[in-house]
C-alpha cells in the first residue's frame, strides 16, 4: 500500500480514486538502475516516494546530460507526457545515486485519475508547469552561461548551506553535459579564486557568496 506523505492531493480523492491508489505497490531501486531508454513505452506516471531519478539524454558523442532529477513527491513529466500521448518515452531515466522508491500509475490507471479525480488532475498540471519553467531556464543557461558559471550553479543548488557537496568530475560532467576535462579547468578556476576546494569525490565551498555571484555572472569583489 503506497502512503500519502509523498502525496498528500490523494487525500483529497474520490473513494475509487483512493482505492485505486491504495492498491499501487511501491518499487525499490538501486542506484544507476536503468528504467527507461530512449524510445520506450513510458507505460505509466512515475512517482517518487524515496530517493530520487535522474533524467538525461545522451549526445551523437555518447556524452550524458542530465535534463532534471524526480525527487519526493514530484513525478517525471516526460513519462506523463509521453503515456498522455502514447508517445515513445524521449529521454533516459535512472536511479539517482541514492536509489529509488517509487510506484507506477499504469497508463490505463493514469488515464482514469486524470478523468475523473481532479486532485490528480490538478498535480499532473502543476508538475508539468513547473518543470517547463524549470527546463526554459536550463536552456538559457546553456545559451548564454560558461561552463565556470554553470559550475557554481550546481554546486551552489546541491550546497544548500552545507559546507560540501559529495560528487566526482566524471558525475559533475554528466550532469552538466561537458567533459570531464572541461569540469577540471572550471573547478581549478573556482579553487584559485579561493571560492572552492577540491578533494577526492567531493568539493567543499570555501565562499558561498562568492560561488553564488559567479553563478548569477556578477562580478566579485576583489580579494
Amino acid at each position: 500500500m503506497v502512503a500519502d506523505e509523498a502525496f498528500p492531493f490523494m487525500r483529497d480523492a474520490s473513494e475509487p480514486g483512493r482505492s485505486e491508489w491504495s492498491a499501487l505497490r511501491p518499487a525499490r531501486v538501486p542506484a544507476a538502475t536503468p528504467l527507461l531508454r530512449r524510445g520506450d513505452p513510458a507505460g505509466g506516471a512515475y512517482l517518487v516516494l524515496a530517493g530520487a531519478l535522474r533524467v538525461f539524454y545522451v549526445t551523437d558523442h555518447g556524452r550524458e546530460a542530465t535534463l532534471y532529477h524526480v525527487a519526493v513527491g514530484e513525478t517525471c513529466v516526460l513519462a506523463l507526457g509521453a503515456t498522455y500521448a502514447r508517445q515513445p518515452y524521449p529521454a533516459w531515466v535512472e536511479a539517482s545515486h541514492d536509489g529509488c522508491t517509487f510506484v507506477c500509475v499504469e497508463t490505463a490507471a493514469f488515464h482514469r485519475l486524470l478523468d475523473h479525480e481532479p486532485a490528480f488532475r490538478h498535480f499532473v498540471l502543476t508538475a508539468l508547469s513547473t518543470r517547463v519553467f524549470e527546463l526554459m531556464c536550463t536552456l538559457e543557461e546553456l545559451a548564454t552561461a560558461s561552463i565556470e558559471q554553470r559550475v557554481a550553479g550546481y554546486l551552489v543548488k546541491q550546497a544548500r548551506g552545507r559546507a560540501s557537496v559529495a560528487v566526482t568530475q566524471a558525475a559533475l560532467a554528466a550532469e552538466l553535459g561537458t567533459a570531464r576535462e572541461v569540469v577540471f579547468r572550471a573547478l581549478r578556476s573556482l579553487r584559485d579564486a579561493g571560492l572552492v576546494a577540491t578533494a577526492r569525490g567531493t568539493v567543499h565551498v570555501v565562499d558561498a557568496a562568492g560561488l553564488a555571484l559567479v553563478a548569477a555572472g556578477r562580478p566579485r569583489a576583489p580579494r
